[in-house]
């Protein structure tokens, strides 16, 4: 018989570098979900805070800074230009309420061929809100 075989893979753990939480690596093993990887030599410049030359001129890859979603939440509410940069709609949500401002959903009718609200976007008021309908026939 032949067919489609999916393989489900057990989820993965790591205690994130920057707050030492325990983190869900579903699809990455060493990268938790929903997180950022922050390449930090690659941040500098000549006469800047650092520069790492090799990592700037291509001839060595960056150290890695790695942190969980909580962690790059944090950082943002830092940073809230940065967050108005960043953005809504930078990684899936399933839950209820969203997780965070820059989260989005799937709706049921996500990826079919059919007129409708195929995403949420998450709204600073902390609610989901259906994002505009879309046409799949133009």
């Amino acid at each position: 018989m032949c067919g489609t075989v999916t393989l489900m893979r057990e989820p993965k753990y790591i205690n994130c570098p920057a707050c030492g939480e325990r983190a869900i690596c579903t699809q990455q093993d060493v990268y938790p979900d929903a997180g950022w990887v922050l390449p930090f030599e690659t941040f500098g410049y000549y006469g800047g805070f650092d520069d790492c030359m090799p990592v700037l001129f291509g001839t060595e890859r960056s150290g890695e800074f790695v942190m969980c979603h909580d962690c790059v939440v944090k950082f943002l509410e830092t940073f809230p230009r940065l967050a108005e940069r960043v953005g809504a709609n930078t990684h899936p949500c399933s839950d209820e309420v969203p997780c965070c401002r820059h989260a989005w959903q799937a709706t049921e009718l996500f990826g079919k061929n059919v007129f409708g609200v195929q995403t949420r976007t998450a709204w600073p008021d902390g609610q989901w809100h259906d994002d505009e309908p879309t046409n799949p026939y133009g």
